[in-house]
Parts: C-alpha cells; structure tokens; sequence
C-alpha cells in the first residue's frame, strides 16, 4: 500500500507527496511509504511538476463524477481538554504531548465506481501523540472507517517540521491522509483532520467577541484530461466571533496555488476566497456551518463562484485562544477540502 500525507503552510507549499517530475519543489516534498514491519513512515526525495495548471498530481484514477466533500465529523474519543500551564505542541506552555490520543474532526473522500465518493463518517478515527519535543514527534493516526492504522516519525515537533506531515498552532493542528495516489496504486481514499487540546466548555466566553487571524489550506480534486489530479492551495484565515450570539464568520483570502519557479523566484495562481459561516453549539466548544466561493479567477484548479460547502471546527487552548476547523468546497465537478488554524 502506497500512502501519501499532506500538509501546506504559510507562504509556502510543504507537501508529502508524490508529483510528476519537472523541476525541485518550493518547501520540503516527499513520497511515503509503509514499512510492512512496523507500519513506519520513511521519505525519499519527490520533485512536483511546473505546468500551466499549477504544481499537481494525476490520482491514477480515471476521470468521473467528483462528489463534495460531507461535513465533517466529531471524533467520539474521550476529548484532550486544555488547562493552564498544561501541554502543548509547540512548548509554549508545560510539557509536549506524550501517550495522549486526541479525537479527530475529519472528513473524507473514497475512490468510487468511477470517480471520486463522499467518504464515510470517521467518528472512531483518532491520532495518539506517542512522543514529541522541539525537535522530533512520532505519531500514529487511526481510522477504522478507512481500515487505516499508520505510525509515522516528524524530524521536528507535530506544528513546525521540516516534512510537512502536520501543522497548526500552540493548541490546535491539522493534517491530511491519503491512501494510494499514482498510475500503479490509484488513489483509494484522502481524508483532512484537526485535532488539539479543546477549550473546556464552560471556559469559552459567553459574552464578547473575538478575532482570530491564521492560515488555511486544500487539496483540490478534479478531472483533468482522462485522469483526476490533484493539487494543493493555501492562503490567510480570518475569523470573527460574536460570543454573544454563537455566531461564527470568517474569510480565506489571498488563495493560491504554487506553480513552480522561474529565474529563481516561485510562481503562484490565484484560487477562489472563500467565506465560512457557522454558530457555536450551545454549551459546547464546537461549531458548524458552511462555505461558499466569493470570487472565481478562472484558473485551472479554481472553482466557479457557486460553489458551497461545510465547515466544523472547535476552539482550543484554556481560554480558546486558537480555533481550528475542517472546511470543503464544491461546484459539482471540483471538490476541495482542507484545515484552517487560526489565533487570537
């Protein structure tokens, strides 16, 4: 079985995996394996593509219907609750994670007959922190929905490494999974997650507001030519909260895909902004919504303007001081899906 991971952060694409060969990638990028042992993850080098739709990647799956993205689910595990000088991902506060599983907000999409399905609902799927610091992590993901069960090592800790498998903030991360993904071993399923130390209930605010400001990322499913191929976008997150009301909005602005370099300097197409609208459950840490495309720049891996999707996601840290969300988007043909972290 052929595995990939995806992550894209910040300015720049850092993707785990593998992409038809014509020039060296901005970031870090490699292709994944499972050792049959031990189900370990180990890289070697992958160079991506310069072409006239962006940096992309045939699935090995042939062209057909391409659905959207479900809304994502709660994980049903008991949940990592924040608290003050407790652990966290990157060490700002007490100790990093270790043995700790956290639940994962997930979403899916499954190789279909032909095309790609909506996945099934990953309420079991889980990721148990088996060890991290400032400078290593490893990691094991688990999905039952997806009979996925991988362990895998970062060079740095679970948000700021070197292989790009996952990302995010002192609380909160996300990441992406992917089974399969060339002409030999086409893609069977791909699935974006978050998970963190969530903001006990009775700690997020009641009253007030707050904004949050952060990144966002997607991969983006559709057919090109015979195939479907992928690719990564990412762009700024903002979001506003009423606590007053529960009432959720935000923005993905300034979206792009990496499109190789030339003379030196990398190159990027515009992709669509997208607005997020949702409410806060009442006396939870969660909320739920959806998305819809605001603008349509025409590129290749760009949706139309009527595009629509879903976004859920929670707040995190002892006084919700990151929040995170899994966010989709279709037109009918296109599909993207992704994370977003974001901080006060």
């Amino acid at each position: 079985m052929r595995n990939r991971l995806i992550f894209s952060a910040s300015s720049l694409v850092f993707s785990v995996f593998s992409l038809s060969a014509c020039s060296s990638g901005a970031g870090s990028n490699a292709s994944l394996a499972a050792s049959p042992a031990s189900g370990t993850a180990t890289t070697s080098t992958a160079q991506t593509s310069c072409c006239s739709g962006g940096s992309t990647s045939s699935t090995g799956l042939a062209a057909g219907p391409i659905a959207a993205p479900p809304a994502a689910t709660f994980g049903t595990a008991p949940k990592q609750i924040a608290a003050p000088g407790g652990p966290t991902f990157d060490g700002s506060s007490g100790s990093y994670p270790a043995n700790v599983t956290f639940p994962l907000i997930s979403t899916s999409l499954v190789s279909g007959s032909p095309g790609l399905s909506a996945g099934p609902a990953n309420t079991t799927a889980t990721l148990t922190g088996v060890s991290t610091s400032g400078n290593s992590s490893t990691f094991q993901i688990v999905i039952p929905a997806l009979s996925v069960n991988f362990t895998f090592s970062n060079r740095e800790n679970i948000v700021n490494n070197m292989d790009g498998i996952t990302g995010g903030l002192s609380y909160v991360a996300i990441g992406a999974w992917a089974q399969g993904g060339n002409a030999s071993q086409p893609l069977q399923n791909s699935t974006a997650f978050l998970f963190g130390y969530e903001t006990p209930s009775s700690a997020v605010p009641s009253a007030g507001a707050a904004s949050y400001s952060g990144m966002a990322n997607a991969t983006v499913y559709k057919n090109v030519n015979s195939n479907i191929s992928s690719t990564l976008v990412f762009g700024d997150a903002k979001v506003s909260v009423n606590f007053n009301s529960g009432q959720v909005t935000g923005t993905l602005t300034q979206m792009k895909q990496w499109d190789g370099i030339n003379n030196g300097q990398s190159i990027y197409l515009p992709w669509n902004d997208v607005s997020l609208t949702a409410n806060v459950a009442a006396g939870t840490n969660r909320f739920s919504g959806s998305t819809a495309a605001t603008s349509a720049p025409g590129t290749t891996f760009s949706l139309a303007g009527s595009a629509t999707g879903h976004v859920d996601g929670a707040f995190f840290g002892p006084a919700a001081q990151n929040l995170g969300a899994i966010w989709s988007l279709s037109d009918g043909s296109v599909s993207a899906m992704g994370g977003l972290t974001a901080k006060q």
